[in-house]
């Protein structure tokens, strides 16, 4: 083989496994003025796609998973089922599609977006346009069992139940936020005759404290208003029947 040139070998127009093909090293500088080394070796897995499903590759490697089509680079195909992506991290998710930035696609199917301004954080934050619910909006109730000071959380939820065992002393609750409203349900124990006295924001009509049902098992419920953080604005509404408490 030392003596034959690369003109003296048949082109092979059809590849097949076994077939022979010439090796040339270009490991010298393309520039070097100097004869090539060429080499043979067999065609096999190493020089043709041997992964299911991969068409128009121009090598093996370039078919990373079956199903991948007319890749250049096994690079461009980040998961199966990815289409029309210039680079593999521009794809995030499987079936994000037409996204120019992986940064844009904060869940798999967000398709087309430019900014993940326009989301809203589910953790929090202000809402500058019209809030329309379309089915049920709730928010859900918190149980207290007091017997002493009760200091709610406003910054937990709106709508509480307190469950009197004891005479009881509602402070000013913690973390209230001005516009804020909701309810708190007030039930005796299964034994009644519990007060509650009002200390720190709590205002009421003609600043006087309500009076509450006193019945064992009763049941009230305090609607209230803030007006700013300091100031909870209340009503109570009273005597609703007894209700079970567990």
């Amino acid at each position: 083989m030392a003596n034959e040139k690369i003109s003296q070998f048949s082109p092979l127009t059809t590849l097949a496994s076994g077939d022979y093909l010439p090796i040339v090293d270009i490991s010298e500088p393309s520039t070097a003025d100097q004869n090539k080394r060429v080499g043979v070796d067999v065609l096999d897995g190493r020089y043709f796609a041997a992964a299911s499903g991969a068409a128009s590759l121009t090598l093996a490697v370039s078919a990373q998973a079956s199903g991948n089509a007319a890749l250049s680079s096994a690079s461009t195909a980040l998961a199966s089922g990815n289409a029309g992506i210039s680079v593999g991290l521009t794809a995030l998710a499987s079936g994000n599609a037409a996204l120019t930035n992986a940064a844009t696609a904060q869940a798999s199917g967000n398709a087309a977006l430019t900014s993940v301004a326009g989301k809203y954080d589910k953790t929090g934050g202000p809402i500058s346009g019209p809030v329309v619910v379309q089915s049920q909006s709730f928010g859900e109730t918190g149980t207290v069992i007091s017997s002493g000071v009760c200091t709610l959380n406003f910054g937990a939820r709106n709508n509480f139940e307190v469950i009197l065992t004891n005479n009881s002393t509602f402070a000013s609750p913690v973390n209230a936020s001005g516009g804020q409203c909701g309810s708190i349900t007030i039930r005796q124990d299964g034994t009644g005759s519990r007060l509650i006295t009002y200390s720190g924001s709590w205002s009421f009509i003609s600043n006087t404290a309500p009076t509450l049902t006193t019945s064992a098992s009763g049941v009230d419920i305090l609607t209230y208003y803030c007006v700013n953080a300091n100031r909870v604005s209340a009503i109570l509404s009273a005597n609703y029947g007894s209700g079970t408490v567990s």
